[in-house]
């Protein structure tokens, strides 16, 4: 494109801009020191209500054009629709009224806005031990290093004026993992399904490169957008969720004993997590162990039990879930012997991200060009050609299995809550005992 040498503020294009880059102009009335000086104008015109919130967003705006977010008036949001209901609160759709500031147009003399008139999420935050402030540095902290692949897109921040609850602006998305995979799974070859495996894993390498740890990965936190025909599912866009994402080091330095109370769905928590230990990226591995099961059985881990601290201790007894067995000849015996390594009651055995990511990468590529050149590939088509035979000579009971299968326990519970740990339930009977805690 273009660039000119000044534009009418008196800019160069050979002074420094963001992140001490040479500052960009364009012809389109794009100049990046005007876009940092008019928004620095402008933070005395809003504010939070919390400090650290607002020095956030003002240093992601005189930092970095591309990931900079913003203080949102809840005036801009309009057609207010209620999505879901999730462990920290409400997840709503919205449609923004004047959109995304994206930069100072210096020929219009105003701000140049993106998404006017589209739809975003909401997420109001509704558990005042939710830490916004430490989620928006991550979130930065990421993006500027891996940039905004693989995990959910941040607007911006807002405030509902009737509730006083902030409001995370988030993109859009058209279904969670568990949902994508109920509407979807009989149409899902497997070239798919280990393209999702790669993009959460990228996503979830993201994270680990930067000493963070995900503590809440499961498929209701997974959030898909997708085109679909007769043959495949196309363009598929895949992020995930980090509302509970954590410094490594900070667990560790801040673990001087057990916890008590952990936050999580119970069949994605690791065993040692569930005895009060503390959450490490090998956690993370565990809980992918669930996507993976997820991915090929399009049940979620459990489902047909209640999650109360009888299953809390099956966990840690090394219960895993079973595969059904009218699936078993669909899926190769390295996923599957994977999937369990992920699930290991031992951190150190289970393999890390990038291993995994490695393994899979690969495979995509080879099914579209008919590479089989290894055990992993031969043992994969003759999975498929199983699953064919399977869909072609058996398909009405197998519809009949798979909805059979797909039964649910009243008692399951899928919604990251808080929940007391063996080690807390061990504390709380003391306490009853000794008069301290009242019996529930």
């Amino acid at each position: 494109m273009f660039r000119r040498e000044y534009c009418p503020a008196g800019h160069s294009s050979d002074d420094l801009g963001y992140y001490n880059d040479k500052n960009y102009i364009s012809p389109s009335g794009l100049c990046c020191l005007c876009t940092k000086e008019h928004s620095i104008q402008e933070f005395s015109n809003w504010s939070s209500g919390d400090v650290n919130v607002d020095k956030i967003i003002q240093e992601s705006q005189i930092t970095d054009l591309s990931y900079m977010i913003e203080w949102i008036p809840y005036d801009n949001f309009q057609n207010i629709k209620h999505i879901a209901d999730g462990g920290y609160g409400s997840v709503y759709s919205a449609m923004l009224r004047k959109g995304i500031k994206s930069y100072w147009d210096f020929n219009q003399q105003d701000w140049k806005c993106n998404l006017v008139n589209d739809n975003i999420a909401l997420k109001e935050i509704k558990d005042s031990r939710y830490n916004i402030s430490e989620i928006l540095k991550m979130y930065i902290m990421i993006v500027r290093e891996h940039g905004p692949n693989s995990i959910i897109k941040y607007y911006g921040i807002s405030k509902n004026p009737s509730t006083q609850n902030y409001i995370l602006v988030e993109a859009l998305f058209d279904n969670n993992l568990y949902n994508f995979l109920t509407k979807n799974y009989w149409y899902l070859r497997w070239k798919t399904k280990l393209n999702l495996l790669v993009s959460m894993l990228e996503g979830l390498e993201s994270f680990h490169d930067k000493d963070l740890v995900n503590c809440d990965l499961h498929s209701g936190n997974v959030l898909i957008n997708h085109v679909f025909n007769s043959y495949d599912l196309k363009n598929i866009i895949l992020a995930i969720d980090f509302d509970s994402c954590k410094l490594e080091n900070d667990l560790i330095l801040n673990f001087d004993h057990k916890n008590n109370e952990i936050y999580g769905s119970i069949p994605y928590i690791p065993p040692g997590v569930l005895r009060g230990n503390k959450f490490t990226r090998e956690g993370d591995i565990y809980s992918f162990g669930g996507i993976m099961y997820e991915i090929v059985t399009a049940q979620q881990p459990f489902a047909d039990q209640a999650h109360d601290t009888y299953l809390m201790i099956d966990i840690c007894n090394d219960v895993r879930p079973r595969v059904p067995d009218f699936m078993l000849n669909w899926i190769p015996k390295w996923y599957l012997i994977l999937m369990n390594q992920c699930w290991s009651g031992d951190p150190s055995k289970r393999p890390t991200v990038t291993e995994l990511y490695d393994i899979f990468d690969v495979i995509p590529d080879k099914l579209i060009d008919n590479i089989v050149d290894d055990k992993i590939m031969r043992r994969l088509k003759r999975a498929i050609e199983n699953e064919k035979k399977a869909f072609k000579y058996q398909k009405q009971e197998l519809y009949e299995l798979f909805s059979y299968s797909r039964k649910s326990h009243p008692q399951s519970c899928y919604i990251s809550r808080r929940i007391h740990t063996l080690h807390g339930l061990h504390d709380l009977l003391d306490d009853t005992k000794s008069g301290k805690s009242p019996v529930q």
